[in-house]
């Protein structure tokens, strides 16, 4: 299902390691987000380091994201294209030049 403003995420669990997120996608593929990095980054992300605000996560209006508590959410096509970077058209356009 590979495509830009397509990516829609049926269902999401939090992994008890406190840092990973296991999607499910609308069609059926399944992966997993380690979110670990954009933790350590800090920002407004490293409020994720809250076992229990991790817990929380839930999939944004018509599977467009996932959101916390606080307004945080990350667009459904940038985790797909995190776990599926061949599928990415700016990432191959930037890799051409």
């Amino acid at each position: 299902m590979p495509g830009l403003l397509k990516n829609r995420i049926e269902s999401a669990t939090p992994l008890p390691d406190g840092r990973r997120v296991s999607l499910r996608w609308v069609g059926g593929a399944e992966t997993c987000v380690d979110m670990a990095p954009l933790i350590a980054r800090g920002g407004v992300f490293a409020a994720l380091s809250d076992p229990a605000l991790f817990a929380a996560v839930t999939v944004g209006p018509r599977g467009r994201s996932l959101a916390w508590p606080g307004e945080l959410d990350l667009d459904a096509d940038a985790l797909w294209f995190e776990a599926h970077p061949t599928d990415n058209p700016f990432a191959q356009s930037a890799a051409a030049e």
